[in-house]
C-alpha cells in the first residue's frame, strides 16, 4: 500500500495505439506513465482499467497533494486507454495542475526529486491523450514542453519522435516547430 512521501514509487509504462493498450516497445505506440504501486496502478499494469478507475477515484487518495497527483495521473491513463475522452481530459488537466504544485513544492523544500519530473509526466500523458483525439499540434507541444521541463526523461522524446514519424501528421507537426 502506498504510504505517502516516505514510500518509493514505481512506474508502469504502457503503450497506446488507437485507444488500445499495447506492450511497451511496440513500434506504433505512444507511451503513458502511471504510478504502479499506488491506487489504480496495479490494475493499469494488469489491463483492468475499470478497476483502476474505481481504485483511483476514492476520496481517500485525495487527502494530500502527492496522493492527488498519483490518483489523477492514474485516472488520466485509465480514462485515455478506455477512450473516455471527457473524463480523461479532466483527469489529465488535474494531474498537470497538481504536478506543477508538487514540483514547485519540491524545489522550495529541497526534496531530491528530479526538477520538473511530475510536470513532465503529466505533460507527456496529456500529449498522448491529445494525440489520441487527433490534435497533433497540441500533442507535440506537450511532448516538447515535457522534454524541456524534465531535461533527462526520455519518454516525451520517444512520443514526439513517433508523432513526427506519422506520415499523416508530419507536415502539421513540423510546421509548428
Amino acid at each position: 500500500m502506498w504510504k505517502g512521501k516516505s514510500a518509493r514509487l514505481s512506474f508502469t509504462v504502457i503503450g497506446i495505439s488507437a485507444l488500445v493498450a499495447t506492450p511497451v516497445g511496440a513500434a506504433e505506440s505512444l507511451e503513458m506513465i502511471s504510478y504502479a504501486n499506488a491506487p489504480g496502478g496495479a490494475e493499469i499494469a494488469a489491463g483492468d482499467y475499470d478497476a483502476a478507475i474505481a481504485a483511483a477515484s476514492s476520496r481517500l487518495w485525495r487527502l494530500n497533494t502527492e496522493s492527488a497527483l498519483i490518483a489523477s495521473t492514474n485516472l488520466c491513463v485509465a480514462y485515455t486507454v478506455k477512450g473516455e475522452i471527457e473524463a480523461a481530459e479532466d483527469a489529465c488537466a488535474e494531474a498537470l495542475s497538481v504536478a506543477r504544485s508538487v514540483d514547485r513544492a519540491s524545489r522550495n523544500t529541497g526534496r531530491r526529486a528530479a526538477p520538473g519530473e511530475a510536470t513532465a509526466r503529466a505533460l507527456s500523458n496529456r500529449g498522448v491523450l491529445r494525440a489520441v483525439v487527433g490534435d497533433a499540434l497540441l500533442a507535440a507541444a506537450d511532448f516538447r514542453e515535457a522534454g524541456r521541463v524534465s531535461g533527462v526523461w526520455e519518454v516525451p522524446g520517444r512520443n514526439l519522435d513517433l508523432l513526427e514519424s506519422s506520415a499523416a501528421l508530419l507536415p502539421a507537426v513540423a510546421a509548428a516547430e
